[in-house]
């Protein structure tokens, strides 16, 4: 009896070890139809045959699609699906709202998914399954911060910033490039056909001290940068290519600023980009009576969320000097990047991203 269940055990343990898993990154495979089934199968076992079968489930709308491939060889160790096995693949959307979205667009909505990957065995061994859940949330636009667009700068090594990647993707890595914008030439062809005067990969930070070995910027010239987000191999998101003009023997022009510092709100947003030292401070016009100043503030940190307890501002006829307080809140975190929505009197709106500092 004790040896058959020795034996026993050992087989089991033999099937565990044997067991296939996978390698599948939800974050960035997740989010549409084309990335599926970028995935990794690592047999610790001998040769098999098999055929994959995919579900992707949203927890509110049950089942949205399946793919299933036809057989193909797993080796020992780690494969890739074969590019058979994926020009192959057959494809079942569900009938439920979701699965409408992703069939017309390819593209998965946010919402809260599972992906169950199944391998079925030729030889009619126990399949082996594992299934990865993620919050899909969409990846918000890579903003560029500064040199503004169409600025001009008497810096010839500037430093160059940008929004990071939200929401954050672990291992996530930036890519810039930087180049000359020649006569008759757009800022697209530039980045694609000049050769860059900077270009570099795997940037930890979305910030770039101007490289030392990078000849420097010259006076006269428009430059052209882009910078883009990588995880691994996989570009996650692209920012908008933005240019500045290198210009030093001419008076750069000054923002407007009202008296006592409170920079008009026009020049404030222009450049869409503020430090936010305890406090925001602006001067808006108002033309018509007494009202209240609509504004909200959130975190790009975590978007969506928006800030509670803001002062309440009531706009005077005229011109009013206003400073939002935001130490006192307990809502700010420093060195958090955040957006404060305005409502100007002429019904226009307007946008601010500032970094908050203690």
């Amino acid at each position: 009896m004790k040896k058959a269940l020795i034996l026993i055990l050992l087989l089991l343990s033999g099937r565990a070890f044997g067991q296939v898993t996978f390698q599948f990154l939800p974050e960035i495979y997740g989010r549409n139809i084309e990335g599926l089934l970028n995935c990794r199968i690592i047999n610790p076992s001998g040769r098999k045959t098999g055929s994959l079968m995919l579900t992707v489930s949203e927890r509110k709308s049950g089942t949205v699609m399946t793919v299933k491939t036809a057989n193909f060889t797993l080796m020992p160790g780690v494969n890739s699906l074969p590019v058979a096995a994926v020009r192959g693949a057959s494809f079942e959307f569900y009938n439920n709202p979701v699965a409408v979205i992703v069939r017309h667009d390819h593209d998965f909505p946010v919402g809260d998914y599972e992906y169950c990957f199944t391998i079925n065995y030729a030889g009619g061994d126990i399949p082996s399954e594992q299934c990865f859940d993620y919050n899909l949330v969409p990846l918000a636009q890579l903003h560029l911060i500064e040199p503004y667009d169409r600025d001009t700068l008497c810096n010839k090594k500037p430093l160059l910033t940008w929004q990071p990647l939200i929401p954050t993707v672990q291992g996530t890595t930036y890519q810039l490039v930087l180049a000359e914008v020649k006569n008759d030439q757009n800022a697209v062809e530039a980045l694609n056909y000049n050769l860059p005067i900077i270009n570099q990969s795997h940037i930890l930070s979305p910030i770039l001290t101007y490289p030392a070995i990078v000849p420097q910027l010259e006076d006269g010239k428009t430059y052209a940068w882009q910078v883009t987000a990588y995880k691994d191999q996989t570009i996650l998101n692209r920012s908008e290519i933005w240019t500045f003009r290198e210009q030093c023997n001419e008076k750069k022009k000054e923002p407007v600023l009202s008296d006592d510092g409170y920079r008009d709100i026009e020049d404030l947003v222009r450049g869409n980009y503020y430090i936010a030292s305890g406090a925001i401070r602006f001067a808006v016009t108002n033309p018509y009576k007494e009202a209240k100043f609509k504004y909200q503030i959130e975190t790009l940190n975590n978007p969506g969320k928006k800030i509670k307890g803001l002062p309440k501002i009531v706009l005077a006829t005229g011109k009013n000097k206003i400073m939002i307080d935001l130490a006192n809140t307990d809502s700010f975190i420093d060195g958090y990047s955040y957006l404060m929505t305005v409502w100007l009197p002429d019904g226009t709106m307007k946008n601010l991203r500032f970094i908050y500092k203690d």
